[in-house]
């Protein structure tokens, strides 16, 4: 797959990004449960949605609810994440010592399927890669800072969250909640939605 990502792995380096990528790392702090992610713009600028809840005004939390991360975050960073939102950070700040990891999109049905084993209906947010096209990377970044100048919305870990933003800012669509395409028969698929992201 692209950038040697494979079923195993999606863990990449730093000189493989290319702006507008869907990044995310597994919070170690979390015991790999919770990935964050981010739509990489440069080493200087990942954008990026986080809980305000989360936020501590020194900002030596994570950005994540379910971190306990103890990073202390540069000073232009604790900055530019105080409140929460939708933020940007440095890479460095955005990954907090976990290892890079690339989301991938447009991967066939059976790459898809051995990847996410068990993921789809139990935690979005731990999905590696999906089937949907992905937009050119100047789409992508213009969704995305706008997104940083209006918001997303109100965050909520089970349906507005890092993931959903990410994906958003990527196909401009959204996928269908998990519990939703159970209850109603459907696969989780890029539903196309309008700017203001509202989730299924």
């Amino acid at each position: 797959m692209d950038r040697g990502v494979t079923v195993a792995s999606s863990k990449i380096e730093r000189w493989q990004l290319r702006r507008g990528d869907h990044i995310y790392a597994r919070r170690s702090s979390a015991a790999n449960v919770y990935c964050h992610h981010g739509i990489y713009e440069s080493d200087k600028k990942v954008i990026h949605f986080t809980n305000p809840s989360a936020q501590s005004s020194t900002g030596f939390s994570s950005s994540s609810a379910f971190s306990s991360s103890s990073y202390i975050f540069c000073w232009e960073c604790r900055q530019a994440m105080h409140g929460g939102g939708v933020v940007s950070c440095c890479l460095d700040c955005f990954l907090e010592g976990d290892s890079l990891r690339l989301f991938a999109y447009s991967v066939p049905l059976w790459f898809y399927t051995a990847s996410n084993v068990g993921m789809i209906v139990v935690n979005r947010a731990r999905l590696t890669c999906h089937m949907a096209d992905e937009d050119p990377p100047e789409a992508v970044l213009e969704r995305a800072n706008y997104l940083l100048r209006n918001g997303f919305g109100t965050y909520d870990a089970l349906v507005n969250n890092c993931f959903d933003f990410a994906f958003y800012c990527k196909t401009g669509g959204t996928l269908v909640s998990p519990a939703r395409a159970v209850m109603i028969g459907l696969n989780p698929e890029p539903v196309q939605n309008n700017p203001t992201c509202m989730i299924l």
